[in-house]
């Protein structure tokens, strides 16, 4: 992303470019209110002039009318360019939210799982609010009166005096080069205190989602102490060196100018006493003065504003530039009429380059095989699984379906044929049915119904008093835990994938929960390759096969009954559990 001014221009224009006719529209309405308002003192000094000269005469009557007509047409201009100012920042407000959401949905899961979500949120908001009052208040508001200030400037230049014009350019440039160069580090100081804003959003957007752990541990003042230590002790002195800045440059602002009003006046009124100039130029030059004053004073109280909401925007703006999942269909082609045979070929994999979590993997897994990953915690079964969805790329090898090298699919074909019940169910803040058919939402209302009764969800979805209109609340917490599992296996069984992972989706149920689950999960295992995630070795006794990782590896793997007989790492872990249960 480009430093400066420079870049602040190009990342505006990004967003303003989509809607260049309404803005070339509203510039040319700006200039023509610019100019019928830099005529105004022109006017008066005229009538001023006319009246001392000559007395009342018909030649003040149409110059007052003149003036009045003049301020009516600007008034208007000055409307269209509010209304047409305020729908194009709306506009660009709404594309810089949606681009923003776009672009979170496709980064990679790394990067969620390393980020809050609030955080995300903060700088989703904060982005948006900025690039509105940029575009309001810098744009189209403060741009009106800088164009109101430059046409001044040559009507003094060419219609009063060319002397006053030079001082009076000086000072403003003079005005300008103090509020740009002594501004500088507050980019530094917004961006530090946004960040340390973002991480308090974090900590509270953490509060609220696990809000049922805090109350139970009774965190509530600790939760809040969290935050208002980010706040006080991060966010603040940062912005208090940002007032204390602007604080010092806005004292060396305010003397510019009051001294540019003075020596220009005093020049003024040096040259009317000797007759350079007239009362009418007089006049006129006083109404220019505010003219140009205005403009400049509205410009050095605005620059801090500016860079406040331009650090802002800048860091809404760069999360446009995180890495995002390749869903490019460039050289890559649909994966269809998938039988379900996948393979792990030479499969290593690493978190940046240093923490190793699987090491020459070669795993072949043919069409509607049953096959379940046992191993102890860390050991990769959930990484073997991550890289089969493409949530992560192997650092060597590859992996493939139907022998097709999944690096050289579309990624959205690949997950269509891909379902997955884990153990801790998602769930969005909605309807039994949108959760229902979120894999796919044109499922029939026949469709619904199968899915529901193979899943035995059917009985507790018509005990709700709204069916399948029901709201499940944040994260599914109107659903006992058997039912989201439920749910979720209705809606792997609507998507109809060709294989599935299975994430020990029964771990923490009941007896009778389990066993409606364990059904369910027998009718949507038919015919579909099943990859089975377990801790519980007593689940997956009935697998075709069952592949035993040891530090990153496969240490050895077979069915139930040949992995006893071999008496090696699965027979271990299978009789400490037996022991375990039997007590």
């Amino acid at each position: 992303m480009e430093e400066g001014i420079r870049g602040d221009v190009k990342i505006i224009w990004y967003f303003l470019s989509k809607y260049k006719k309404e803005f070339y529209l509203i510039f040319f309405m700006v200039f023509f209110s610019s100019i019928l308002g830099a005529l105004a003192p022109y006017i008066y000094g005229k009538v001023v002039a006319a009246v001392i000269a000559d007395g009342l005469t018909s030649s003040i009557f149409v110059w007052l009318v003149l003036g009045f007509v003049l301020s009516l047409v600007q008034i208007s201009a000055n409307r269209y360019r509010y209304i047409h100012g305020s729908r194009v920042s709306l506009k660009c407000r709404n594309d810089l939210v949606l681009s923003l959401n776009r672009h979170s949905v496709n980064l990679l899961l790394s990067y969620h799982n390393k980020n809050k979500s609030g955080k995300l949120s903060s700088r989703y908001i904060g982005a948006a609010n900025a690039l509105d009052e940029i575009l309001k208040t810098i744009v189209f508001w403060l741009g009106s009166d800088i164009m109101m200030m430059v046409v001044a400037l040559l009507f003094i230049g060419l219609y009063i005096n060319w002397m006053i014009f030079l001082v009076l350019a000086f000072g403003i440039a003079l005005y300008l080069y103090v509020s740009i160069k002594y501004t500088l580090p507050a980019h530094e100081y917004i961006t530090a205190g946004s960040k340390s804003y973002e991480n308090a959003y974090g900590i509270m957007n953490d509060s609220i989602s696990n809000i049922k752990l805090v109350k139970a541990n009774s965190g509530e003042e600790y939760e809040n102490a969290k935050a208002m230590n980010v706040l006080q002790e991060e966010a603040m002195p940062q912005f208090e060196k940002f007032w204390k800045l602007f604080g010092y440059v806005g004292l060396l602002q305010q003397g510019i100018i009051a001294f540019l009003v003075f020596f220009s006046s005093l020049m003024m009124i040096l040259f009317f006493y000797r007759g350079i100039v007239g009362v009418g130029e007089l006049v006129a030059f006083l109404g220019y003065l505010e003219l140009v004053k205005s403009p400049v004073l509205k410009i050095g109280s605005n620059v801090g504003p500016y860079r406040n909401h331009m650090a802002t925007l800048r860091r809404g703006y760069s999360l446009l530039e995180e890495e995002t999942e390749d869903y490019g269909s460039e050289n890559k082609t649909p994966l269809i009429d998938v039988k379900g045979g996948v393979e792990l070929r030479n499969i290593s994999f690493s978190y940046n380059q240093t923490r190793q979590i699987l090491e020459e993997i070669n795993l072949k897994v043919f069409p509607g095989e049953m096959v379940a990953l046992v191993g102890e915690s860390g050991v990769g079964k959930s990484t073997m699984m991550d890289l089969i969805s493409r949530y992560i790329i192997p650092t060597a090898g590859e992996v493939l379906i139907d022998d097709i090298d999944i690096q050289r699919v579309t990624l959205q074909s690949l997950r269509q044929n891909i379902g997955i019940v884990p153990q801790d169910v998602s769930m969005f803040n909605d309807t039994v049915r949108s959760n229902l058919v979120y894999g796919k939402p044109d499922a029939t209302s026949e469709e619904i119904e199968s899915a529901i009764e193979a899943a035995n969800a059917k009985d507790f979805i018509d005990e709700f008093p709204n069916g399948l209109e029901e709201q499940v609340g944040e994260r599914g917490v109107q659903l006992s835990g058997g039912q989201k599992q439920r749910v979720a296996i209705a809606r792997a069984l609507l998507k109809n994938p060709k294989i599935l992972i299975l994430d020990e989706a029964t771990s923490s149920l009941d007896s009778k929960s389990e066993a409606l689950v364990q059904e369910a999960m027998q009718r949507l295992m038919k015919g579909r390759t099943t990859f089975v995630i377990a801790h519980r070795l007593s689940t997956i006794t009935h697998a075709d096969r069952i592949v035993v990782l040891e530090k990153g590896k496969i240490a050895e793997a077979g069915t139930h009954q040949e992995l006893l007989d071999r008496k090696g790492v699965y027979y271990n872990l299978y009789t400490l559990q037996s022991l375990v249960r039997s007590k």
